[in-house]
């Protein structure tokens, strides 16, 4: 990926208006889920290079920033929403399912950055791309749904991140004694 940061750091593209993108990205992949669900997968995949992108072109450019870091984390969380939400949309995703995993993505995240900061980083957790995405390429590549049993497995192991992070924080925060 070298080149291609090279080539958008002489172009002076800013790494926030890649972080930026992909939500009107996330609203066109959501879009073309059913009357191009494959279209849907390679701009998704899209999505996810220039997540890669935007933090390799911010040290590059000398401009990471918590603020990038912070624009970067809810750009994400915003895209993922907005494709779950088109899931649901169109009937590849049962709603509670899709509103469990959107309630679980975010806190999640949320509560494993806290951990971080309190210095009780967690030994183990498990990120949505390992459980769900797979399914999400299975199912806009091929049509095999298992959307159903991948969310509602994400949002589980999401939760349980959640309860681990948040026993972590709270033993850090009464040993000493804030």
């Amino acid at each position: 990926m070298r080149p291609v940061i090279k080539t958008l750091a002489f172009a002076r593209v800013h790494p926030n208006a890649l972080s930026l993108s992909q939500i009107p990205l996330g609203f066109v992949v959501a879009a073309l889920i059913i009357p191009f669900p494959r279209l849907a997968l390679a701009l998704f995949i899209g999505t996810l290079v220039l997540d890669f992108l935007d933090g390799e072109l911010a040290r590059a450019r000398g401009l990471a920033s918590n603020f990038g870091g912070l624009l970067d984390q809810v750009c994400d969380h915003v895209r993922e929403l907005i494709v779950v939400g088109g899931l649901v949309a169109v009937g590849a995703l049962r709603g509670e399912i899709g509103v469990a995993y959107a309630a679980a993505y975010p806190l999640a995240n949320v509560l494993l950055y806290l951990a971080d900061r309190f210095r009780t980083p967690l030994p183990f957790s498990v990120k949505s791309w390992m459980v769900y995405y797979p399914f999400l390429i299975a199912y806009l590549g091929w049509g095999l749904n298992l959307l159903d049993y991948a969310a509602a497995a994400a949002a589980a192991f999401l939760t349980l991140t959640s309860a681990q992070a948040l026993w972590r924080i709270r033993t850090m925060v009464a040993g000493s004694g804030l």
